[in-house]
């Protein structure tokens, strides 16, 4: 168990292309977002959920889970990960999508440890970063903050400021050799294709 670090599951998103809150669609009997949610457990002690609509998860209230309003309306994840880090009682947070069912445990050990003094701990996977399945630091706050006021909701450009590292492809394959991690369902055809998928 990583005590230094909370989990963070980003669930306001407006879920456009899939037509409902997809937080709430089935996996394997129960909610996506819970499947998010119960990855992250497995290895950190408490998870906030960062959302528009609090009644709508606050099943997911718990112990060590706590559901929190997302403090920007506009749905974008810049919003939910400032919700979370300005909020966040440990000195890093690791943060996933709710549309992400195949996160694992052991990617998220791996980032950990690969932290150092880093702000930022960011996988990149088939040429691509992947700013929703990283480690950041408390301090970022303050810069997401400043991008946030200047309508800057692009995590990505965040990169150019912060501390970051980037966790290349051939460190990701040992702790996740498909990298399922960082499939995110956006569409149906998408949550098909991830139903019928086998970690």
């Amino acid at each position: 168990m990583i005590d230094a670090m909370t989990g963070v599951v980003l669930a306001g998103g407006r879920s456009s292309r899939f037509g409902v809150n997809k937080a709430l669609a089935d996996w394997e009997g129960t909610p996506l977002v819970q499947a998010v949610v119960n990855s992250l457990l497995e290895v950190l002690p408490t998870v906030l959920v960062a959302t528009k609509n609090t009644a709508e998860l606050s099943f997911l209230n718990g112990e060590r889970v706590q559901v929190v309003e997302d403090l920007c309306r506009n749905g974008h994840p810049m919003g939910g990960l400032f919700t979370a880090l300005q909020g966040l009682e440990t000195g890093h947070a690791f943060v996933a999508a709710c549309d992400m069912p195949f996160v694992r445990p052991e990617l998220i050990e791996a980032l950990w440890h690969s932290r150092a003094d880093y702000d930022a701990v960011i996988p990149v996977w088939r040429g691509k970063r992947q700013p929703l399945c990283g480690v950041y630091a408390r301090g970022c706050v303050g810069m997401i903050r400043s991008s946030i006021a200047e309508d800057a909701f692009g995590i990505s450009r965040l990169f150019d400021s912060l501390r970051t590292r980037f966790m290349l492809e051939k460190e990701i394959e040992s702790v996740d050799p498909q990298g399922l991690s960082f499939m995110d369902i956006d569409t149906r055809e998408d949550y098909a294709r991830a139903k019928g998928l086998r970690p």
